[in-house]
C-alpha cells in the first residue's frame, strides 16, 4: 500500500530538491510528510521547513495556476489530511514543503524513500516508480526560501525515457542512512560494505564511509592491517590520494596500531 503512494502525484506534499546533483539540478522528488515524519531526522527537517515557511510574508489570497501534468492529472498534488501540520495552509493554498538535499544524489534519495515506504533495499532505481517533477516556469510555489516562480511538470520517466539513474552503491546508501538516522538501513549497509571490501576499494571506503561509521571504520582498518603487504607494493602509497584528508594521519596510526596488535 505505502509503495504505491511513492508515485501518487495527487497526495504528495513534500519536495526534495537537489543542490549537489549536477545531473538533475532542476528535479523535484516528492513524498508524504506523514510518512517521513515517523523518522526523527525527517520530522525535524519537516518542522524546520514548516516554521520557516510560516514566517514568510506571502500576499493573501494568492493561488497558483494549474500546471499541466504529463500523466494526465489535472491538479497539483494535494496535502495529506492525517496530520495537523499537513492541514496548515499558507495564503489559502495547501502547505507544500521544499527540503534541500545537498549531500546526496537523486538516485540515493529514491533508494532512501523506497526503504522508508516498502522496508526493502533497492539499489537499481526506476524513476517511473516515484513522483518526480521537472521545473519549467510560471507557477508560484512556496518554499523555505520564500516565493519562487516555477511551474511543475510531472514526468513519469518511463523505461524509454532519456533520463537514466545509475545504480546506488552500498557506500552511498550507507552514508545517507546514517545521515537521516535510519538505523536499520545503516546496519544493513554496514554488513554489505564489509562483504565487498577488497584491496582496490578498502582505502576509499575507509575515508569516505569509515569517517562516518565506526563499525565500517573498524572492519576496514582490520582488513587493511591484514593485507598491508599487498597494499604497500614497492614504493606504492595507498594513502597518497587522501594525504590532505584531515583524518589521514589518524587513520594511518590506527592501521599501524592494529597491525602491531596482530603481531604481538
Amino acid at each position: 500500500m505505502l509503495l504505491s503512494l511513492l508515485k501518487d502525484v495527487h497526495s504528495v506534499d513534500t519536495c526534495f530538491v537537489f543542490t549537489s546533483d549536477q545531473t538533475y539540478p532542476m528535479v523535484g522528488l516528492w513524498a508524504h510528510r506523514t510518512i517521513l515524519s515517523r523518522h526523527k531526522v525527517f520530522e525535524e527537517l519537516i518542522l524546520k521547513a514548516t516554521k520557516e515557511l510560516k514566517t514568510t510574508n506571502e500576499p493573501q489570497g494568492t493561488k497558483p495556476s494549474t500546471p499541466k501534468m504529463d500523466n494526465g492529472a489535472d491538479s497539483m498534488p494535494s496535502t495529506s489530511s492525517s496530520s495537523s501540520s499537513a492541514k496548515e495552509e499558507v495564503s489559502g493554498m495547501p502547505l507544500l514543503l521544499t527540503i534541500q538535499v545537498d549531500k546526496f544524489s537523486l538516485a540515493t534519495m529514491c533508494s532512501i524513500l523506497h526503504f522508508i515506504y516498502a522496508g526493502e533495499v533497492k539499489l537499481s532505481i526506476f524513476p517511473s516508480q516515484f513522483a518526480i517533477s521537472k521545473a519549467e516556469s510560471t507557477l508560484v510555489l512556496y518554499d523555505t526560501q520564500g516565493k519562487t516562480r516555477q511551474s511543475v511538470r510531472w514526468d513519469p520517466l518511463s523505461t524509454d525515457s532519456a533520463w537514466k539513474l545509475k545504480d546506488v552503491t552500498w557506500q552511498e546508501l550507507g552514508l545517507a542512512a546514517e545521515f537521516y538516522g535510519l538505523g536499520e538501513l545503516a546496519t544493513i549497509c554496514e554488513k554489505e560494505i564489509a562483504g565487498i571490501l577488497s584491496k582496490s576499494n578498502a582505502i576509499d571506503i575507509l575515508f569516505n564511509v569509515g569517517c562516518h561509521s565506526e563499525k565500517v571504520k573498524k572492519k576496514t582498518v582490520d582488513y587493511i592491517a591484514e593485507h598491508m603487504g599487498a597494499l604497500f607494493v614497492g614504493e606504492c602509497n595507498p594513502f597518497e590520494s587522501f594525504r590532505d584528508h584531515p583524518a589521514c594521519l589518524d587513520m594511518v596510526i590506527e592501521v599501524l596500531r592494529v597491525k602491531a596488535t596482530k603481531k604481538a
